[in-house]
């Protein structure tokens, strides 16, 4: 009789306890208590380096951008100066062929200029015949025959059409050069820019190597050390953000059950009510036990409701802290 009465007793107890915690921390509000939590962020190596300069140790704070760690890669270094080395010689070529299209151009052009030399002194050697001729006309008075000034300037236009085909087919093969050559430095200005997009995407990894500081924190952990080889993905450093990211909350009882996903609600700090910040209701967990923090009574367990609520990165909060959901 006496087991079963303490029974009672004990049921009463944590009755009367829960009751309390209730009213105590809630008092008829539509308030609810919760703690502040962060979670520490690991950053990775992105690919297998070598570890050239350790810049923090754990419990360092630092700041968003500061740099944390050197790594080197021997391999991607080997492919950036080979990719380099490619590209000038890809440029290298251009001039060349260039050069070459410019020499071979200045000589059809200068076989043009003999080409009409040529022809102009083949004409004015006709041409000084026909005016001889003529001349020879007037001072004998006996005219020439026609026959004969015919096929002199027949001969004269004879000379014209073939020195113009001749001509046209230098200007032909020089166009021919020209476009030759324009196809040539397409496609190797093709390849020098294919090579071009590698390197950047050589160089953007290269300098992914080094890795920064996301966000304000402190070092949690530094998992390597200085002229250590890493594999990609290896965890290298952690951080613990300065201010928390979530807030858990815990309806004790049927209380503030009706609470929506979406619903925006006030975080305030317990000790410090002037430190609040706006948050988002995210999700709902199960009937836990509560955090001992939060326990008034070590003796005796409360039992609540997991809310999840999302707070900006950027908030006056310390993680770990009680806080209080209105």
């Amino acid at each position: 009789m006496s087991r079963v009465n303490s029974f009672y007793v004990f049921i009463f107890l944590a009755f009367v306890t829960l009751m309390t915690v209730n009213s105590f921390y809630f008092k008829g509000s539509s308030s609810f208590l919760g703690v502040t939590y962060a979670k520490a962020y690991k950053i990775n190596a992105e690919k297998s380096g070598i570890i050239n300069n350790l810049l923090v140790v754990p419990g360092q704070e630092v700041q968003k951008g500061d740099k944390l760690i050197e790594v080197e890669s021997p391999q991607l270094n080997l492919d950036i100066q080979k990719l380099r080395k490619e590209i000038e010689l890809f440029k290298s070529e251009k001039r060349e062929k260039k050069a070459l299209l410019d020499s071979k151009i200045k000589l059809l052009e200068s076989e043009k200029s003999i080409l009409k030399g040529e022809i102009e002194n083949d004409i004015k050697l006709i041409q000084n015949e026909i005016d001889l001729n003529n001349k020879l006309t007037q001072t004998i008075s006996k005219d020439i025959p026609t026959d004969s000034l015919t096929a002199l300037k027949l001969q004269i236009k004879s000379i014209r059409e073939k020195g113009n085909l001749e001509l046209q087919g230098l200007d032909i093969r020089i166009l021919d050069l020209k476009q030759e050559d324009e196809f040539d430095q397409s496609q190797i200005q093709s390849k020098i820019e294919l090579a071009n997009e590698e390197l950047e995407w050589k160089l953007r990894e290269e300098r992914r190597l080094n890795k920064f500081a996301t966000f304000s924190g402190v070092i949690e952990n530094v998992y390597v050390k200085e002229g250590e080889e890493v594999e990609a993905f290896t965890s290298l450093v952690s951080i613990n953000p300065k201010h928390p990211t979530s807030v858990v909350g815990y309806l004790v009882g049927k209380k503030e059950r009706d609470r929506e996903l979406g619903e925006i609600v006030t975080v305030k700090s317990l000790e410090q009510p002037q430190l609040e910040i706006q948050g988002k209701i995210i999700g709902f967990g199960a009937v836990v036990e509560l955090p001992q923090i939060m326990e008034k009574d070590n003796s005796l367990t409360t039992f609540g409701l997991e809310i999840f609520i999302e707070i900006p990165e950027d908030n006056p909060l310390v993680v770990g802290e009680q806080i209080i959901v209105k």
